[in-house]
C-alpha cells in the first residue's frame, strides 16, 4: 500500500511539472517526507529534476536564450548549492522537515498574491537570488517558487523562461548531487527509487504537456497551491 502511495504522489507530481514545467519537488517533497527522511528523499528528487531539465536543454535550440544579465543567477546558485549540501548534511531531521514545511507554506502563499506588473531589476539583483534559491536547492531540491516568481517578475519571455529555469536546474543539480556523493547522502536504495520515479516522471510528463491547453492556469495553478500547502501543514503538525 505504501508503494501505490508513492507511485501515485510521483505520478500527480510529474503531471503537474509536465503542465506548468516546474514543481515536481513542491508537489512531491511533503507527502514524500511521511515515509522518508530529508536526506533520503532529496537527493533522489535533485536526480530526477536533473534529468528532466537534462531532457529539455538536449532539445533544438535555435540560439542562445540566456541572457547575460541572467548567468550570475546561475553561477551564485551552484555556489551556494553547496551550502545547501551542508545543511541538508549536518541538520536535525524532525527540525529540518519543519523549517521546509514553513518555507513550502510560505512560498505557495507568496504564489497567491504574486504581482502580474513586470520589474526592471537592477543587475545586483540576480545573483543575490541566485544564492537564495541555490540554498534551497541544495537543502531541499526545490528551487521552482522563488525561481519563477522572480523570472516572471523580471520581463523574462516564456521561451527564455523555460531555458535560463532548465539551465539554473542542471547546474545546480550537477554541484548538490556530487556534493550529496561526497557526502554520503546518495545509496543504492537512492538510485532504486530513481529508477522507479523515472518512467512516473517521463509518461506524466508527456501527459501534462498535452493537458497544458486544457486546463485553466487559473484553476490549475490554484488546485496545485491548495494541495502543496494541505501537505505542509499535515507534515508540520505531524
Amino acid at each position: 500500500m505504501t508503494l501505490f502511495w508513492i507511485i501515485l504522489i510521483v505520478s500527480v507530481a510529474s503531471l503537474i511539472k509536465g503542465i506548468s514545467g516546474f514543481g515536481f519537488a513542491l508537489v512531491s517533497l511533503p507527502p514524500l517526507l511521511i515515509w522518508y527522511s530529508p536526506a533520503e528523499i532529496i537527493p533522489v528528487l535533485v536526480i530526477c529534476n536533473f534529468i528532466s531539465s537534462t531532457i529539455i536543454i538536449l532539445q533544438k535550440k535555435d540560439k542562445n536564450l540566456v541572457p547575460p544579465k541572467v548567468k550570475p543567477l546561475i553561477v551564485t546558485g551552484a555556489v551556494f548549492t553547496l551550502l545547501g549540501v551542508l545543511i541538508l548534511k549536518n541538520a536535525n531531521e524532525e527540525h529540518l522537515i519543519h523549517i521546509i514545511s514553513m518555507i513550502f507554506i510560505a512560498l505557495t502563499g507568496l504564489s497567491f498574491f504574486i504581482s502580474k506588473s513586470p520589474v526592471n531589476y537592477p543587475g545586483v539583483t540576480y545573483p543575490i537570488v541566485g544564492a537564495v534559491v541555490g540554498l534551497l536547492t541544495g537543502s531541499t531540491s526545490v528551487s521552482g517558487p522563488p525561481l519563477t516568481i522572480f523570472l516572471n517578475s523580471a520581463k523574462i519571455n516564456n521561451q527564455e523562461f523555460r531555458e535560463i529555469f532548465s539551465w539554473f536546474n542542471i547546474t545546480t543539480s550537477i554541484v548538490a548531487i556530487i556534493g550529496y556523493f561526497i557526502a554520503d547522502l546518495i545509496t543504492m536504495e537512492s538510485l532504486k527509487l530513481v529508477l522507479l520515479f523515472f518512467p512516473l516522471i517521463y509518461i506524466g510528463t508527456y501527459i501534462g504537456k498535452r493537458l497544458n491547453n486544457k486546463i485553466p492556469s487559473n484553476i490549475f495553478k490554484n488546485s496545485t497551491l491548495v494541495l502543496t500547502l494541505i501537505s505542509c501543514v499535515f507534515l508540520l503538525f505531524k
